[in-house]
């Protein structure tokens, strides 16, 4: 595979590509957005983290 080559497929995914990466923009300009807020949605994600009292609530309770 010599330079030719990688000129021609260069040329041909500009010619393929950004045409119809325009085209699709276009016609679906907002598919990135709601395809993250229906992936990132907190429905779909779990916490982290443990939740914790603080030590005075428990204290208290156990003092009463």
């Amino acid at each position: 595979m010599n330079i030719d080559d990688i000129e021609q497929l260069v040329l041909l995914c500009a010619v393929i590509f950004f045409p119809s990466g325009y085209y699709l923009h276009r016609r679906f300009p907002y598919w990135i957005p709601t395809l993250q807020a229906w992936l990132l949605s907190p429905r779909h994600l779990k916490s982290a983290g443990i939740w914790k009292r603080e030590d005075d609530v428990v204290n208290k309770k156990k003092s009463s």
